[in-house]
């Protein structure tokens, strides 16, 4: 077999790959001429090396008895390690193709990247786990010396640096511009009662009495949407007064709502950041999940609360946070926003000394709305 072409393959990156070689038309393996081709050698040896990217090989890492049947340890093939990475090939309907592929790569078995450390994506999951487990039953406040960083583990201060840091490099860290508007739902305020601006900012101190994603009970955050339908649900109410702010500067966020795709693993990104961003999916989609309104609600969201803290004061690179976005779970189209503004930043009070900034946000009016 000489050549093969890009449609032989399912993965994308695979296929892009191919196609970026622009060989002649006229595949070996499909016996068709509708896509560039590359030759069958040198997709095999690319293959071979993304899957090197994320496996180790059982003669380097495993030690190997004849009278126990080979290398002790879990270790897999040519044939198995294409089925464990999920090549597909949509025109190979005679296995011919994949036989081909697995017999032309190095007769060696595969094993596991690190037989005697968990791949970083699982050592990071396991390390939240901890970390929740931590500030939900043993140590709330003083948390940041529990346990010791290894090649399986990071500690809970650790674990906070590692996601902000990851974070900043995903380019997670985006400003909100000027201009766009955002909801509060107040179903609390009598329809056709007068309100002002400061019914819809950060609740008082003393009224901050409610445990919520972001924030504990006795520090207020302003949570606002990303429509008036989203603030309405937020509040699990069919209508309500709803108060409309809108940015006069941008308003910079960690943003949660979109994470970037977990590269596959034929694609040409490295290792650890790929297998970073695979754990930052986990973690986001844990500390967004629904938590029930029950008397353990403090306790559910505590972790969520504490990364809130964290970031808030953590030194990124384009300055301190502003606030935290965050895909709704109770509106799929819509968004929200916690943030760490006060009623100076958001045009409600001035300093009692020095200059006032200007705000961040301004209210421009309040209106009666239903859901959808």
């Amino acid at each position: 077999m000489n050549r093969v072409c890009s449609s032989c393959f399912s993965d994308p990156d695979l296929r892009t790959w191919v196609r970026a070689h622009d060989g002649p038309r006229g595949c070996d393996a499909c016996r068709r001429s509708d896509s560039p081709t590359v030759e069958f050698h040198k997709v095999v040896n690319h293959i071979e090396q993304c899957i090197g990217r994320y496996y180790g090989r059982a003669i380097e890492q495993l030690g190997y008895c004849s009278a126990e049947g080979g290398y002790l340890g879990e270790h897999w093939d040519s044939w198995d390690m294409l089925d464990r990475v999920g090549l597909t090939l949509p025109r190979d309907d005679t296995g011919s193709l994949y036989s081909a592929i697995a017999s032309t790569m190095r007769d060696e078995p595969w094993c596991d990247f690190d037989v005697g450390a968990l791949d970083l994506d699982h050592a990071l999951w396991s390390s939240w786990e901890f970390f929740c487990q931590t500030v939900k039953h043993k140590r709330r406040f003083f948390f940041h010396a529990s346990g010791r960083d290894d090649q399986d583990s990071f500690t809970p201060a650790s674990l906070l640096s590692n996601i902000a840091q990851s974070s900043e490099a995903l380019g997670l860290v985006v400003e909100l511009p000027a201009g766009l508007g955002l909801w509060r739902a107040r179903p609390d305020i009598p329809k056709g009662r007068r309100v002002q601006a400061l019914d819809f900012g950060p609740p008082p101190v003393q009224f901050a009495i409610q445990s919520n994603r972001m924030n504990p009970v006795g520090i207020p955050m302003l949570y606002l949407a990303s429509s008036p339908t989203t603030a309405l649900k937020e509040t699990r109410t069919g209508q309500a007064k709803v108060g409309l702010w809108r940015t006069v500067r941008p308003v910079r966020i960690l943003d949660l709502r979109h994470l970037p795709p977990v590269p596959g693993i034929f694609s040409d990104a490295a290792r650890v950041p790929a297998l970073t961003l695979s754990f930052l999916h986990d973690f986001a989609n844990d500390i967004m999940k629904p938590v029930a309104r029950n008397n353990l609600v403090h306790i559910d969201y505590l972790p969520s609360q504490v990364i809130t803290e964290f970031m808030r004061d953590y030194a990124f690179a384009a300055g301190a946070l502003n606030g935290v976005a965050y895909g709704s779970t109770v509106h799929p189209r819509g968004w929200n926003v916690a943030l760490f503004l006060g009623p100076v930043e958001l045009g409600l009070a001035t300093r009692e000394w020095g200059i006032t900034p200007p705000p961040f946000f301004v209210f421009e009016k309040s209106t009666w709305a239903k859901a959808d």
